[in-house]
Order: C-alpha cells, then sequence, then structure tokens
C-alpha cells in the first residue's frame, strides 16, 4: 500500500508564534566561563533573561519552580520575567565558600575556580521585546522557556 503524502501545511507551534510576536531582541549579553564549584544568585527587576548553554552544563534554580533544571551544552533558555534564581555548578559549593566574579575584558566574565579551565562557557544577557502589546503577549507564555540542543 503506498504511503499517504499530505499536502496540508504543518500545524503552527503556539509558543514560536507567540515569541515571534513579541519580537525579542539582545539588549545586552555577555560571555561567563565558569570551573569548579560555583553558584550565582541573581535578583532581578522582571527583565527577560536568556542563556545559551556554549560548553558544558550547569544547574538552573529558579524562585517558584519546585526542581531545578539542568543545562547543557546547546540549550536555551528564557525567562520572559526574571525576578530571582541561581546558577550554580553541576556540583554545588559547600553553602560557606566565597564566590569570584572577575571581569576577564568587557563583556567576558569568569566565575568559579580562577586557577582551573574552564568547563562552562555560556552567552548570557537580557532582551527588550518591541511588541507594543509585550505585557499581554509575556502573560501566555511560561515562567521559564527551554530548548534543547
Amino acid at each position: 500500500m503506498p504511503a499517504l503524502i499530505s499536502s496540508d501545511p504543518p500545524a503552527p507551534d503556539p509558543l514560536a508564534q507567540v515569541v515571534g510576536l513579541l519580537q525579542p531582541n539582545a539588549s545586552f549579553s555577555k560571555l561567563v566561563l565558569a570551573s569548579g564549584a560555583w553558584a550565582m544568585r541573581r535578583s532581578e527587576d522582571g527583565r527577560p533573561f536568556y542563556c545559551v548553554v556554549l560548553e558544558g552544563g550547569f544547574r538552573l534554580a529558579v524562585a517558584g519552580r519546585d526542581e531545578p533544571i539542568i543545562l547543557e551544552q546547546g540549550d536555551f533558555v528564557l525567562l520572559p520575567e526574571s525576578y530571582d534564581f541561581t546558577t550554580s555548578s553541576l556540583e554545588p559549593p559547600a553553602p560557606d565558600a566565597v564566590q569570584q566574579r572577575i571581569e576577564l575584558s568587557p563583556g567576558v566574565f569568569r566565575i568559579g575556580d580562577p586557577e582551573a579551565a574552564p568547563t562552562v562557557r555560556m552567552l548570557v544577557g537580557h532582551c527588550a521585546f518591541g511588541a507594543s502589546d509585550a505585557k499581554l503577549l509575556v502573560s501566555l507564555l511560561p515562567q521559564l522557556v527551554h530548548v534543547r540542543g
């Protein structure tokens, strides 16, 4: 029996449609290199935060979510309205560990053990939404958008 071929277009992806309507653009980005056991806690003012994992992996814990997620090389994450979140190495540091953040050059930061070779490379930053009805569209998105690979 011959295979059935449909000429119907694929169903639209609602998430992709909402993101497209938001008209996102990167307003700020930086390269972050990390090694060893590290953790960085951020408190933001609701600005959209994004991260692309270029190499390695780490944990992302977002306030209000039960479990942290593990981000790996090639992953993308968007927090449409970021407030409190923590990024950390896969093996978290001791609670009393002193965290270092060193600016190596404009837009390039180093966290964790400054003597060890980087095990994580990520592009992180904030974006702005160009849509006039961005607040309404953001309300249609989940708290966290995670795209593997």
